[in-house]
């Protein structure tokens, strides 16, 4: 196969939804409900149980996430090294540096980096500040069709877009 061709394959939408609804039926059935990816943070309750014990004790955000040593971080962990593996060792290419961003703001591996652990920081902070996880409450809401995770799924698509908007305005659309 040629290992050059950088067009997308993409599943066709019926079937990627009846894949996904198998998944989650199938963690359902067998762990119970879906998994977090707040495993992150049960790393960070150990680093300042270690420090201040007292302030994660009387703490009540640390009082409602597992202990350090949980499954959740290595989950996290195996999602990223899972994902880097995948898009090193598959038949379609993957890019550091999508071809819109480099039309917009360059070839700075760097750049598209430091903006990318950014609105990564800013979304985990939020949900956690929210007190909540945006994979839970998304996938396993609306799934389940509660009204909160449907609505959640509403806002966070349509957040999604004009923050694209705004990073990228018509850079898109020149071609």
């Amino acid at each position: 196969m040629d290992k050059k061709n950088t067009s997308p394959i993409y599943w066709p939408w019926l079937p990627a939804a009846f894949a996904l609804a198998g998944i989650i039926v199938f963690i359902f059935a067998t762990f119970g409900p879906p998994a977090s990816s707040s495993g992150f943070v049960s790393l960070i309750k150990g680093a300042v149980q270690t420090v201040a014990p007292g302030y994660v004790e009387n703490n009540p955000h640390y009082a409602t996430m597992p202990d350090t040593g949980s499954w959740l971080f290595a989950f996290v962990l195996g999602m990223a090294i899972g994902g880097f593996a995948a898009g090193r060792t598959g038949r379609i290419q993957v890019r550091d540096i999508p071809e819109i961003w480099e039309k917009r703001f360059g070839n700075s591996r760097i750049k598209r980096f430091a903006a990318t652990f950014a609105g990564g920081f800013i979304i985990l902070f939020a949900s956690r500040l929210a007190g909540g996880c945006t994979l839970g409450l998304f996938i396993s809401g609306s799934t389940q069709l509660a009204v909160s995770g449907l609505y959640f799924g509403v806002l966070i698509f349509a957040v999604a877009m004009v923050t694209a908007h705004l990073v990228y305005g018509n850079t898109g659309k020149e071609e």
